[in-house]
């Protein structure tokens, strides 16, 4: 049999079809594992209190405003004669109660409160929630139904996010610099590398082979600004804000996180709160006091959790962050 007369051609071939089957597959596995990360959640964690069961004595209305293809599903809460909203930007999967027991405290000190369940969240639509950028979207998308609703017209407004939704609120700020102020608990910079960190920590060097097509899964979903720095956004501003963070955080490690370096930051009017008591210190955990973070840590099932020792708030840490608001209405 004639040996081939291109063995340098055929070889070729054969690397350009292993290099494309190999991309192909790492596509489809990154599209996989996004959405294995990022499902249709309940937004109700069995240690959060529903508005039925804490019974508070604020009133709220639901509203909706569309996110995409979605119809996203909220609650406004009006205070009498409003010093401000805040905008309380959940973390991934978190719903519309998540953050109750501060809205309630919220009302009470005269501000009017609005917040959702993301998309895929809930009772919001969406067959995933898609990934931690989606909560930067559901925000810009309830910012354009304030402004063409007129709903809150002539309120100041300020952000109030933890986690996915402390990124949301820091990178709003370089788009909408009438946003008053905003307070971003456990806050990362960019998504992506968050993303790569914890995958490397579970699979090693093959989160290093992945990552190309993990930043590229982001850009198909999410478009050029997928992996976009909040850390810049809110050097690009001058506006109020109050970075908290924890120093046992492993969701959101040092390296990646807002309150990494605070004095590096160039906006002038950047403070930092960095929460090095145990059990306040770790993601989820720095609005409550000393008593429900240690309860909520120790909790060997969620399910069978004290409500209200879980959810007790630290007063100190409201006092900062009312303080906060309000200093940057009247400054």
């Amino acid at each position: 049999m004639a040996k081939s007369k291109h063995p340098v051609k055929k070889a070729v071939c054969i690397a350009l079809c292993a290099l494309l089957l190999y991309g192909a597959v790492s596509m489809l596995a990154s599209a996989v594992v996004f959405r294995a990360l990022f499902p249709k959640r309940s937004g109700l964690s069995p240690l959060h209190y529903t508005y039925e069961e804490l019974q508070p004595d604020v009133s709220r209305e639901p509203f909706a405003f569309p996110s995409g293809r979605n119809m996203l599903s909220g609650f406004r809460y009006d205070a009498g004669d409003p010093r401000g909203l805040i905008v309380v930007v959940n973390g991934i999967g978190d719903g519309a109660d998540a953050h109750l027991p501060e809205i309630v405290e919220f009302v009470h000190a005269g501000w009017s409160v609005v917040t959702w369940d993301a998309t895929g969240v809930g009772k919001s639509e969406g067959a995933w929630s898609k990934g931690l950028q989606q909560i930067r979207r559901d925000l810009a998308a309830f910012w354009e139904y304030r402004t063409v609703s007129k709903a809150w017209d002539g309120l100041p407004v300020v952000l109030y996010g933890h986690s996915a939704g402390a990124y949301a609120a820091a990178t709003a700020l370089k788009d909408h610099p009438e946003i008053c102020a905003a307070v971003c608990i456990a806050g990362f910079d960019r998504p992506v590398p968050l993303m790569y960190g914890h995958a490397k920590a579970r699979v090693g060097v093959l989160a290093d082979i992945q990552y190309p097509f993990l930043a590229l899964e982001s850009f198909l979903l999410f478009g050029a600004d997928a992996n976009d720095s909040a850390r810049e956004a809110i050097d690009a501003a001058v506006t109020p804000v109050l970075i908290v963070g924890g120093d046992s955080d492993d969701l959101v490690p040092y390296e990646n996180s807002l309150i990494r370096d605070p004095e590096q930051y160039r906006n002038p009017n950047v403070k930092s709160l960095l929460i090095t008591s145990p059990y306040r210190s770790e993601h989820s955990t720095p609005w409550l006091s000393a008593g429900a973070a240690r309860y909520r840590c120790e909790l060997a099932d969620p399910n069978d959790a004290n409500k209200a020792l879980a959810n007790e708030l630290d007063p100190a840490f409201l006092e900062t962050v009312l303080r906060f608001f309000g200093d940057a209405l009247h400054r």
